[in-house]
Order: C-alpha cells, then structure tokens, then sequence
C-alpha cells in the first residue's frame, strides 16, 4: 500500500506544480525523472532507472496501476512478507527499464522514454499469482475464487492490450513479468528449505523428548547404544544451538 501512496503523491505534487509553477517546470522535471530510451541519454539521468517508476502523467494510468499494485501487493506481503514485495516490485521495474532501452531503438522510438510503474506492477502481479495459486479472493458481487482464474483472464487482457502498444512498451511489461516468474520460483525454493529445516528440527526435538522421558523412566542404562549416541548428538546439538542463539 505505502507503494501506490508513493506514486498517489508524486502524481499529486506534479500536478501541483502544474498548477503553480511557471510553464514548463513540469516538463522539466518529467525529463529529468523520465526513463530514456538509450544507455547514452540514462548516463546524464542515471537515477531515472528508479524514478520512472513512480512517475504518472495520465490519471487513469495511475488509477490501474494503484489498484493492481495496492490489490495484489496486499496479497503478496502476506504470502511472502513486505520486504520481498519491495524486492519485487524494484526488480520488476529495472528489468523493464532494460528491457525498454534494449528494444526502443530497435523500434525506431529513440526519442521516447518511459514512465508509470506498469512494469514493476506486473512483476508484483505475477510472483502473487505463481506463489500462491490456489489462494482464493472474494470480491463484491462476484463471490470467492483462486488466483489462478486471475492469471487466465490476465494474460488475455495483456495479449490484447499488447496489440495498442509500442513494442517497447510490451517489452518492458514482459521484463516485469520475467521478474515475477523467477522471483516466484526463488521464493518456492527458499520456503520449501525452510520447511525442510523446520521439519528436521522438529523431528529431532521429538525424538530428544521420547529418549529423555524413556531415561526418566527405565533409567539410562535401559537405552540401547544406538540410542544413548543419539541422546548425546541431540543433546549437544540443543545446546550449542542455545549457546549461538545467546551470542547473536
């Protein structure tokens, strides 16, 4: 949410000064915080490669681009937590300003540049939507289904879109999505380690207890040898764990 308020504001500021400041101020700036469409040009605005982002001349742009971000950010911080929405939505907008600058002068559009978040809001969209597929959403007048329905409608609406706009334009959309895609699969892989991990913990954890309360109750020499080494590796392994965990 703190992302679509960043770009509610700047939107509101450019306006303002619109509205205040003498002619050509605000072209001014937007060609400072625009993305070029060259490495050249970025070498004199090399900060563009993160303002573009938050930059939105058309209301009705900005609108789609908070609802999607503001929507689908909420479903992914809880899916993966704030900080890898961030990462997210970051990522997706510097590959899409590649990805821009890679084929804008391929097509002949070496004088445009780029601005909105488009781009990193896909990224957003598209790691939400492979993390968690089958999470369902209700919505008024609709009722309850999963992400997945979301994805099929999506990439018809972006094939379709795609058909009005400039191909660099489309290529830096799909720089987003890429992101999203390989943003997703990493976060798979992290939190399937981590549940690894958390499986082995536990397990071991039962297994102290059921050979601790079996010496509690028959005494040590009841164990077997097999066991009393994995009483000691448990033991010893509990305790340096509590000895790290007290140095951090």
């Amino acid at each position: 949410m703190r992302l679509a308020i960043a770009n509610i504001a700047v939107f509101l500021v450019l306006k303002l000064l619109w509205l205040t400041a003498p002619d050509g101020t605000v072209d001014a700036i937007v060609n400072l915080l625009a993305l070029p469409s060259t490495p050249g040009q970025l070498i004199h605005t090399p900060w563009a490669m993160l303002t573009y982002m938050f930059i939105h001349i058309d209301f009705w742009h900005l609108v789609i681009n908070c609802l999607w971000l503001a929507w689908f950010g909420a479903l992914l911080s809880e899916v993966a937590g704030s900080r890898w929405l961030l990462a997210d939505f970051l990522a997706g907008g510097l590959a899409g300003a590649l990805m821009f600058m890679i084929v804008a002068p391929m097509a002949s559009a070496g004088s445009a540049c780029l601005l909105g978040s488009s781009a990193a809001v896909f990224a957003v969209i598209t790691a939400t939507l492979i993390s968690a597929p089958q999470k369902r959403v209700t919505l008024a007048l609709i009722g309850a289904f999963s992400l997945r329905w979301i994805a099929a409608v999506g990439m018809i609406l972006f094939f379709l879109a795609s058909i009005e706009m400039e191909p660099s334009q489309t290529a830096a959309h799909l720089g987003g999505i890429a992101v999203g895609i390989i943003s997703s699969i990493i976060w798979r892989l992290h939190t399937r380690r981590d549940m690894e991990t958390m499986k082995n913990l536990t397990r071991n954890r039962l297994d102290h207890l059921a050979l601790i309360d079996k010496v509690n109750r028959s005494g040590y020499s009841s164990l077997s040898r097999q066991e009393q080494l994995r009483l000691f590796n448990l033991s010893t392994g509990n305790r340096s764990g509590r000895v790290s965990a007290t140095r951090r």
